[in-house]
């Protein structure tokens, strides 16, 4: 049976590019790992769901392996392994793509936590996290975001950045910042087949039906409704990246927290 995947990630990511000085960049996020340290990454998983897990892992250690655990923490505190996969690291320093299998998670309400812990102490980068949500076929899709729109409302699926009236270019890295600095968005953890295939951001001088489809949420989904702000000034020597207004910067943020479109590397530049 056909499989459709929409990525979904949460809060947590959005901390990550947030936070420019954590380090994400090509060489991956620090952490240390083993002798009993453990790293947390809180899911937005929803009860009852089917998801795929998976992230990039890399050490210099030798012979090191990754265990990766999901739990599941119900509303009383009470903690149970949802699931657990075990993977042996390449050697030299190699990323090794670790996944969590499709699972299906508890009806039970709760939360989600994904538990990362290591066979050997020391330390360890990751990148590239995601959390895809999987449907069986694309009428239960088409459920699951019927649903969403009718018991949440409607949200916007993407950002809309119009820089027409600024000398804004093309880039493999762009960035927005908010007016007083604080970066917003860089898709910084963004794998590099997706950078060089796709971008994290599409480009176009006007929003064409093809450029809108880059937010919608989900191919076989028609629903499309960008958040379109406007760029108050150029932020890099490169010229690639923008300042946004600190009104339009909550307006962002507020949207952010019911649909995660950064995640999704729903954004669009409009230029010259």
């Amino acid at each position: 049976m056909k499989k459709f995947f929409h990525i979904l990630t949460g809060s947590m990511l959005l901390f990550l590019l947030l936070t420019e000085s954590g380090g994400v960049m090509a060489m991956g996020t620090s952490l240390m790992l083993g002798a009993g340290q453990e790293f947390r990454f809180d899911l937005p998983l929803e009860a009852g769901k089917s998801y795929v897990i998976s992230m990039a892992l890399r050490t210099d250690l030798a012979d090191a392996s990754v265990t990766m655990t999901l739990c599941h923490i119900k509303n009383n505190n009470e903690v149970t392994e949802h699931h657990i996969s075990r993977h042996e690291l390449v050697g030299g320093g190699g990323w090794t793509t670790l996944s969590v299998p499709e699972v299906h998670t508890t009806p039970s309400p709760g939360r989600f936590e994904l538990v990362v812990t290591a066979d050997k102490e020391g330390r360890y980068y990751w990148k590239d996290l995601k959390v895809e949500r999987s449907y069986a076929s694309s009428q239960q899709m088409y459920e699951y975001w019927s649903e969403k729109l009718a018991t949440q409302g409607t949200f916007y699926t993407g950002l809309v950045i119009d820089a027409r009236h600024l000398e804004v270019r093309r880039g493999m890295s762009p960035r927005i910042y908010s007016e007083s600095g604080q970066l917003l968005y860089g898709g910084v953890l963004a794998g590099q087949d997706f950078v060089q295939d796709q971008g994290v951001v599409g480009y176009g001088s006007e929003l064409t039906s093809d450029l809108l489809s880059r937010i919608a949420v989900d191919s076989d989904y028609p629903y499309v409704a960008p958040l379109v702000v406007e760029a108050l000034a150029v932020a890099d020597a490169a010229q690639t990246g923008v300042y946004i207004s600190e009104e339009d910067t909550r307006r962002v943020l507020e949207a952010m927290v019911q649909y995660d479109f950064f995640a999704r590397y729903a954004v669009i530049f409009l230029v010259n």
